[in-house]
């Protein structure tokens, strides 16, 4: 089982210390947003800058340590139409240079019309908000096939793709080749089906046994009515069941932590490898 972490939740440093700070923390993986993972002066955006992009790719293979999927999460509903094209740009310049990073995954959740804040809104669920995901994507797609990259697509309850049914459809308009699915259990969660997870599991593997290449690592407790984030082996999220169901893809997935940060990190760490390694040796 490879184990990752979101580069950026063990700091922002330069390529060469950013990567240390990844070996020292003893993982294979990472979910690399450049931005917000690398500190490095140019003028230009990261991803466009080759300095930029050899100087991480170098650090991390010389540690390595590869990246799972490169992050270019952006709103395709935002209503700054301006904000939307140039987020689009950056996402197809991300796949036009994922080969340099040796990986193909450029992931993205599905927005929210409440703009910058990505939480729920009743409208995110209508026709409207769906063909507009649905429109943006088709236009990435196209520079996926042609960088035989992939869109890798993360539903999220309060987003416009909430559900692993709106996610079956989405995906089964778009009708492409290039689409891979990011699974995080948490994200598909509220106040209303916490006690669903089971099913919610069963769901996502049936209906993308074959395109679940990254899933996201985090727990949950309620407090006061509310889901609330917690370090994954602190909460209530069944991570044996998850595991067990994970062993039925038909490629094994990159677990990759996301919010985990400080002493939750290795914490964490040793909770999902010991795990791994009871359930590895209980189907022998």
């Amino acid at each position: 089982m490879k184990l990752g972490i979101r580069a950026h939740d063990l700091g922002r440093d330069s390529p060469e210390k950013l990567a240390q700070l990844i070996a020292d923390a003893n993982f294979q993986s990472v979910q690399l947003v450049l931005n917000k993972a690398v500190v490095y002066e140019t003028d230009e955006p990261y991803i466009l800058c080759d300095s930029v992009v050899t100087a991480v790719s170098k650090s991390l293979k010389e540690r390595n340590i590869e990246v799972a999927m490169l992050g270019a999460y952006f709103n395709p509903i935002h209503s700054n139409k301006e904000k939307v094209k140039n987020a689009v740009d950056n996402f197809k310049f991300h796949l036009q240079q994922a080969k340099k990073f040796h990986t193909n995954l450029v992931g993205t959740e599905t927005g929210s019309y409440n703009d910058d804040q990505w939480t729920y809104h009743e409208l995110n669920s209508s026709e409207e908000a769906f063909n507009e995901v649905k429109r943006v994507f088709e236009q990435i797609l196209i520079v996926a096939k042609e960088e035989n990259a992939y869109l890798a697509i993360e539903p999220a309850y309060h987003h416009v793709i909430s559900t692993p049914t709106r996610l079956k459809r989405l995906i089964n308009e778009l009708n492409h080749s290039h689409i891979q699915v990011t699974f995080d259990l948490f994200n598909l969660l509220y106040e209303g089906n916490y006690d669903q997870q089971h099913q919610i599991i069963d769901e996502m593997i049936d209906l993308f046994k074959d395109k679940i290449s990254i899933v996201h690592a985090k727990d949950f407790i309620v407090e006061e009515g509310k889901l609330k984030q917690v370090a994954p082996g602190k909460g209530w999220l069944d991570y044996p069941y998850l595991f067990k169901k994970l062993q039925s893809l038909a490629n094994e997935p990159v677990i990759i932590f996301e919010g985990v940060t400080g002493e939750d990190i290795e914490f964490s760490r040793l909770f999902i490898k010991n795990l791994a390694h009871h359930l590895e040796n209980h189907s022998l």
